[in-house]
This record gives structure tokens, C-alpha cells and sequence, in this order.
């Protein structure tokens, strides 16, 4: 807890709000500082799972340093103060992760947080709060909820390492040898260089670009043989 200080004059309501965004929103960004059907499982994927037990404790460890770095900010911020121990609920996707902190903060005691900027910061400014108190609680609650709710997205390069290799071999191997099996053309994989460069991206290689144009075919082969990051985010814990 901070140290006992004279009380200081009562701040109006909009500059700790400004304060709020300016502080909070800087710890939340701490990681980046501080078809039709389910795809069915391929026959084999060999190694998978040894790869995303890998990938998960990696992850973890990077979600381990960046508290460690927003626990850092926080005390800057107040002083030698004791924060909660936090343990991960679950890990969510980017998509979800603004409402999850709003509905974390509220359940905290201070609803009105909302998800700004396409989900990539916590807008503050409907956050009631009348005091330097009430400013250091929200920053606690703020750790306490990014916490519970990483987002795997933000450690993509911790893991890359790690699902790369495992990637390629799966696309050089088991998957086009699936497709083939099942009758549809295949498209060769580019040199392992040239596949790590693009993994997850919008030019990454399409293992489906001969199957044809028609959606539903296409949807089908992704089904029925599904691309690498498709059975590796769907073995995310």
C-alpha cells in the first residue's frame, strides 16, 4: 500500500479520468512494451501434441514476464505496494478479450470500461472515480483482470519459434498427402524460408489453391484436411 500522506485536494472527476486512460490503458498495453462444419482431425498430426504442450508452457512464461512488467509499472506508479496473485482462467481470443475485461472490471466494483479502438485499448472515461484511492484500486483490478485473460495472440513471436518447424512439416507432409488421398490437386509448399516469412499472413501459403473456387469444395478440403494453424489453435488449452 502507499505510504500515509497528507491528504491532497479532492481532483475534480474529468482529470482523473484522464489520468485513468492515460495510466491504465498504458499498463494494458503492457504486453506490447511491458466452414460449414468443425474441422475433423487428421489422421495422424503427428508430434501435435508434443508441440502445443510446448507452445502452451512458452506462452505461458511470456504471459509470466509481461505481469511481471505491468506489476513493475504499477508500482512505479504507486510505490512498494503488494499486488494480488493472479492465475490465468483461460486464455482468450483477441476478439473477446475488450469484453471480458469489462465485464472483469465491473464484477471489480467499476463498471462503464469499455473496449476502444477495435478492441486494442480499455476506454476509461466512463468510470466513475472521485479519488486517488479509487484511481490506484482501478489500476489494481486492471492487473488482477489481465490476469485472468491473456490473449495467446499477444505472444505470436514467443511461439513462433516453436510452431514454425512443426508447421512446415505438417504442410510438407502429412497434409498434402491428404489431400491427395481424398482426390483433390495439390499446391506445393514453398521453401521452408519463404513459408516462415508468411506464416499467419494474409500471404501465407494456401495448401487449398488448386482444390478450385468453389467455396464449398474449398471448405470441404479444409475439413476434411485442415491447414496447420487450424489444428494448432484448436489444441490451444
Amino acid at each position: 500500500m502507499p505510504e500515509q500522506r497528507r491528504a491532497p485536494r479532492r481532483p475534480r472527476a474529468r482529470p482523473l479520468r484522464a489520468r485513468l486512460v492515460a495510466g491504465a490503458v498504458a499498463a494494458l498495453l503492457a504486453p506490447g512494451i511491458l466452414a460449414a462444419c468443425a474441422p475433423a482431425p487428421i489422421e495422424t498430426a503427428a508430434g501435435l501434441g508434443a508441440v502445443t504442450a510446448q507452445r502452451d508452457r512458452v506462452a505461458e512464461q511470456a504471459h509470466e514476464r509481461s505481469m511481471q512488467r505491468l506489476a513493475e509499472f504499477v508500482r512505479a506508479k504507486w510505490g512498494p505496494v503488494s499486488l494480488p496473485e493472479v492465475v490465468v482462467e483461460r486464455w482468450v481470443d483477441y476478439g473477446e478479450w475488450g469484453g471480458l475485461m469489462s465485464e472483469c472490471l465491473a464484477s471489480a466494483g467499476f463498471p462503464g470500461a469499455r473496449a476502444a479502438d477495435e478492441g486494442e485499448r480499455i476506454d476509461y472515461s466512463g468510470v466513475d472515480v472521485d479519488s486517488p484511492r479509487e484511481l490506484f484500486d482501478v489500476d489494481v483490478a486492471t492487473y488482477a483482470c489481465q490476469g485472468r485473460f491473456p490473449v495467446r495472440s499477444w505472444f505470436v513471436d514467443s511461439v513462433r519459434g516453436v510452431e514454425l518447424p512443426w508447421a512446415y512439416e505438417y504442410a510438407t507432409s502429412e497434409l498434402p498427402a491428404c489431400l491427395a488421398r481424398h482426390g483433390w490437386a495439390v499446391a506445393e509448399a514453398p521453401p521452408s524460408q519463404e513459408f516462415a516469412a508468411t506464416w499467419r499472413t494474409d500471404d501465407a501459403y494456401d495448401p487449398y489453391a488448386l482444390v478450385g473456387p468453389d467455396p464449398l469444395e474449398r471448405a470441404a478440403a479444409s475439413a476434411r484436411c485442415p491447414a496447420p494453424e487450424v489444428l494448432l489453435d484448436g489444441a490451444s488449452r
